[in-house]
């Protein structure tokens, strides 16, 4: 798939090279970290959670490239749903265990296409059992 965003060569190199070396961020900065629950049922999405990163708040493209986790309450497999703009298309999935309390909190990679300026970021979580919980920052790049 050719991105509607990077321009065509020869100028791609540029703007990795602008990436690669740009500052890490973290969503949400400065504030509370995004609460996640499962849905009822065994693999049942929950809700949307809250804006991780509000529309209008990135004015340039960007994309994830780590979840931070933290407080998952239950022993299980989990997964959580990425979404972005408007219209919440999926960007990612990531997946994730807990067998014991979390001591501290993970990190966890994502790969998402690059995402345009000013797209809200929401996700949901499911678990294996239902109902779970988990806290959850990201870090992203912009482009």
């Amino acid at each position: 798939m050719v991105s509607k965003i990077l321009p065509a060569e020869p100028h791609w190199e540029y703007f990795v090279e602008l990436h690669l070396h740009s500052a890490q961020e973290v969503a949400p900065s400065g504030a509370a970290h995004i609460g996640l629950t499962s849905g009822v049922g065994v693999w049942a999405l929950g809700d949307f959670s809250n804006d991780i990163i509000a529309a209008d708040a990135v004015a340039s493209p960007f994309d994830l490239h780590w979840a931070i986790v933290a407080a998952a309450d239950a022993n299980v497999w989990y997964e959580v749903v990425f979404y972005y703009g408007a219209t919440d298309i999926e960007c990612a999935r990531i997946a994730f265990s807990r067998t014991n309390p979390f001591t501290n909190s993970i990190t966890l990679p994502i790969q998402t296409l690059v995402l345009p300026e000013n797209s809200r970021i929401r996700a949901k979580m499911m678990d294996a059992t239902g109902g779970a919980t988990a806290q959850m920052k990201v870090l992203f790049h912009r482009y």
